[in-house]
């Protein structure tokens, strides 16, 4: 099975969105979990878009004859509007209100006023335009935004920009997306903490190995908007099932790493099949070995254990289950740069790539942890043989498939 196929093979196990309201100060990166339309219009009143002065169309006429205008008011942002008399200007500032029978708004710059300082008590204007468009220099009401009009859909992802709008609304809190809590267990008798250094090392502990399963899969859920629950396990079938059980009140998934293969301590595997969980090998690396099913009502996906497997498979499953998107709507394309990629003989395989300074990607020499640390993306090579995705002889300058990492 091909790692596209198998990805919508697990779509059912994709977490429960729940809704919860938070404060739109702290909804930046959050998803909208209804629409959210507008309460009232921006702006709700008349305000003007410069510096200068109100005029109605009586007084438009007579600065075309070279009349000076009374200036009957001053209104300065954030105060009422002046009633306007006939023939007359108000000086207005940005944004601030203008009155009710304006025309327009004449820049202060094509008066004879100053710009600072007290409103003067008549100014002329030099080349006033003939014909003035209607509401010159005038921000009509909902010009922005209109009441009722739908600013954030459903689904969406929210941004600094957003969180603007919202607050232009004079909205303080939405309802969004519960962050999912993901359910990270990393087993092995092998595994120890990073804390295991130096003369604190056991001579058990001296043969095991750090745990960078745990804090990199704990990193790549924090990136995809989700919370992390994190547990390590030994190779002890009744912790498995303890670890588990208390996995099952808080987690909305659970993905485990190792334990999947076909050795003797297989643990995952012993304790979830074939009652919990599916086992088999993808056409895939690296990444090849992987498992899905529940426990009770908990979803479970099993990653490899090795680190590059782990951090492949992740990404390309996990991240589709918590997109929302399946392996195929995911991949984007790009051009490859560098030197042609070798195709495995009947495996789809990944190799971490960078984006180079034209927006091509550079593949790396080879697909270790340590690689994929400094990559932009994860390049999809189709096998050697002919495939839905065309031609397998990946050269220099051809397109590629890549997933961002």
């Amino acid at each position: 099975m091909d790692p596209e196929d198998y990805s919508e093979l697990i779509t059912e196990l994709a977490p429960n969105l729940h809704t919860e309201t938070t404060s739109v100060r702290g909804a930046v990166g959050r998803t909208t979990a209804t629409d959210i339309s507008a309460p009232g219009s921006v702006p709700d009143f008349a305000a003007s878009a410069m510096d200068g002065f109100a005029l109605d169309g009586a007084a438009l006429d007579s600065a075309r004859d070279g009349n000076a205008i009374r200036v009957v008011g001053d209104t300065p942002a954030g105060h009422p509007a002046v009633t306007l008399q006939t023939g007359c200007a108000v000086r207005v500032m940005t944004g601030a209100p203008v009155p009710t029978c304006a025309e327009a708004v004449v820049p202060v710059e094509l008066t004879d006023a100053r710009q600072t300082g007290p409103a003067p008590e008549a100014i002329r204007i030099d080349s006033l335009l003939e014909s003035v468009p209607p509401e010159w220099n005038i921000r009509s009401i909902g010009e922005d935004m209109s009441r009722g009009d739908i600013v954030l859909t459903v689904g969406e992802r929210i941004t600094s920009a957003g969180v603007g709008v919202l607050a232009m609304l004079g909205i303080t809190e939405i309802d969004v997306v519960r962050r999912p809590r993901i359910g990270l267990i990393v087993t092995g008798d092998e595994i120890q903490g990073t804390d295991q250094t130096g003369e604190s090392r056991t001579e058990a502990a001296a043969s095991s190995i750090f745990n960078s399963n745990l804090p990199m899969l704990a990193a790549a859920v924090r990136g995809f908007g989700a919370e992390p629950i994190e547990a390590t396990c030994s190779d002890d079938a009744d912790e498995l099932r303890g670890v588990l059980m208390a996995m099952s009140t808080g987690a909305d998934l659970v993905v485990t790493t190792g334990g999947i293969s076909a050795g003797a301590f297989e643990v995952v595997r012993q304790v979830l099949e074939p009652d919990h969980s599916t086992f088999r090998r993808l056409g895939m690396r690296p990444g090849s070995p992987q498992g899905f099913g529940r426990f009770g009502t908990l979803p479970l996906i099993h990653l490899p254990g090795t680190p590059q497997g782990a951090f492949v498979a992740f990404h390309l499953f996990v991240g589709s289950l918590l997109t929302g998107k399946s392996l195929r709507q995911r991949w984007r394309k790009g051009i490859l740069a560098g030197t042609d990629l070798r195709p495995h003989g009947n495996a789809v395989t990944f190799r971490p790539g960078t984006f180079t300074d034209s927006g091509e990607i550079l593949p790396a020499d080879r697909a270790r942890l340590s690689n994929f640390a400094t990559a932009d993306v994860i390049i999809r090579i189709p096998p050697g043989t002919d495939t839905s995705y065309g031609s397998a002889e990946l050269c220099t300058g051809t397109a590629v498939d890549y997933l961002e990492c």
